[in-house]
């Protein structure tokens, strides 16, 4: 099997995408005696059919499927791989995919980043702004270099680095009976409605454990996918929030958003970054590794 090239593999991946061999074909600009020739040597040497007949069109046999995710990784990397050949020739000389949570982006990672590409034109940033889980996921299953996670999460198997850190604090609609208060206990919130954000987030999980540690539950009013539209939501009135200061600062004024300070040790939360293993990084991801780690000081 290993020996089949792209073309062929790519071939099986769109026939089992448009459940037609035919409309492969035409898609590949392949004439279709060559698809079926290819298919024929690609079961071949599987030893068993690897697509079967259906009144609706061709669909893989269970071992087809096997054989579709190896195809799906194997073109994934090849169409990877002639990108950054591309772009290698037109001047770009590295390439770094960095997967981040939002609340790493908000504190100091995107300003971390935007030195870094000033400093180093030649080097492409791959950025993916993911839930820290999300994040993990992807330097497991080789998608990023470098992750920046909230501290706290298993990391089994990855090197980790200490990065910075940041603090939640309440925020709360204007003329809410809490907000002239000078800090909040997550017991008193507890009581109110709230603008939350989506699952697998890991301010959503903190606030959901820490609930559950005080035999209750968080009242969740609505449930949006970034900060920007989680203090829109706070400023109408719709519930309170607990967020990062750095995310919701910059919009209070503009939204009539009030905050106060969350008076909660594991309010403050730790930013990591992770890789899978320093020695295998190559020369742009280990440039880019050593920079963050310089700027992993306290921010204020």
């Amino acid at each position: 099997m290993l020996h089949h090239d792209l073309a062929t593999l790519r071939l099986f991946v769109k026939a089992c995408e448009l459940k037609s061999l035919s409309r492969a074909s035409e898609a590949l600009n392949l004439a279709v005696s060559a698809a079926s020739r290819r298919i024929r040597l690609l079961e071949h040497d599987a030893g068993m059919p690897l697509l079967k007949r259906r009144p609706h069109g061709i669909e893989p046999t269970p071992a087809g499927l096997l054989v579709l995710r190896y195809a799906h990784d194997m073109v994934y990397l090849g169409a990877q791989l002639e990108a950054m050949l591309a772009e290698y020739r037109s001047g770009v000389r590295g390439h770094v995919r960095v997967y981040a949570s939002s609340s790493a982006l908000v504190e100091c990672l995107a300003a971390d980043l935007s030195r870094f590409a000033a400093e180093n034109p030649g080097i492409k940033l791959e950025l993916e702004e993911r839930p820290s889980a999300d994040t993990l996921d992807a330097l497991y299953h080789k998608k990023a270099d470098i992750g920046v996670i909230v501290g706290g999460r298993g990391t089994e198997g990855l090197v980790r680095y200490p990065y910075a850190k940041d603090r939640l604090w309440v925020a709360l609609p204007r003329g809410h009976r809490l907000a002239d208060r000078p800090s909040l206990r997550f017991a008193e919130l507890l009581d109110e409605e709230h603008v939350a954000l989506e699952g697998g987030t890991a301010v959503h999980g903190l606030l959901a454990e820490r609930a559950r540690a005080e035999g209750r539950f968080i009242k969740v009013r609505v449930q949006v996918r970034s900060f920007e539209v989680m203090c829109q939501m706070i400023s109408l009135g719709l519930g309170v929030g607990v967020l990062p200061k750095r995310a919701v600062q910059p919009l209070s004024t503009a939204l009539g958003v009030e905050l106060v300070a969350l008076d909660e040790e594991w309010a403050e939360r730790s930013f990591e970054i992770c890789v899978r293993s320093p020695d295998a990084l190559d020369a742009p991801s280990q440039r880019l590794l050593d920079f963050l780690r310089e700027q992993a000081v306290p921010k204020p």
